[in-house]
């Protein structure tokens, strides 16, 4: 007898070590897919969080971009500030002692790709006067406030006059220059 209640205990061993072995088995498997799906959630909190904070830093930026923006808007024309330039563009050379002649006021294309918005206008003009009162004028041209690239200058002298006993030279000059202004909106 003792040979058959041996065998049942032994089978009825066997039957609890593999059901323990599938429990273990099952509880592992549904462990490991715990805690991938934790690992995943935790991702998608870090993503969401840096999201958020991209966010945050980005709403900065763009308060101060409008802060640049309007700083920058200083050095441009406006879309319909072409003629307000050029009669400050005459005040200048008035106001120089000078003689000026504006020869041609062209609107152009800033840039090639045209992605900013922007024209550049450019102006030739002529300025006759003395030499100190030339120099004075590209003086106020080149700290004038806006975005204006000289792009071509010529200075020749051309009389002399006495004018009460003091030889004063008459000079003409010749300026190709470019200032950005915000494209019109037609």
């Amino acid at each position: 007898m003792p040979k058959k209640q041996t065998k049942k205990l032994v089978i009825t061993l066997l039957l609890i070590d593999i059901l323990s072995i599938g429990i273990f088995v099952f509880l592992f498997i549904l462990t490991k897919n715990l805690i991938a799906q934790s690992i995943n959630a935790e991702n998608d909190i870090k993503t969401e969080l840096k999201k958020e904070d991209a966010r945050v830093l980005m709403k900065d930026d763009l308060v101060l971009g409008k802060t640049y923006q309007g700083k920058i808007m200083n050095y441009i024309i406006p879309s319909d500030g072409t003629v307000d330039f050029i009669k400050t563009l005459e005040g200048l050379v008035l106001n120089t002692g000078l003689k000026s002649d504006i020869k041609n006021v062209v609107e152009e294309p800033y840039n090639k790709d045209d992605s900013v918005g922007l024209d550049a206008i450019r102006i030739n003009m002529d300025v006759l006067g003395e030499w100190k009162n030339i120099q004075f004028f590209l003086k106020l041209l080149e700290n004038y406030p806006l975005k204006i690239d000289i792009k071509n200058m010529s200075i020749n002298k051309f009389s002399d006059n006495i004018i009460n006993g003091k030889k004063t030279s008459q000079w003409a000059g010749s300026f190709e220059f470019t200032v950005v202004k915000i494209k019109d909106t037609k």
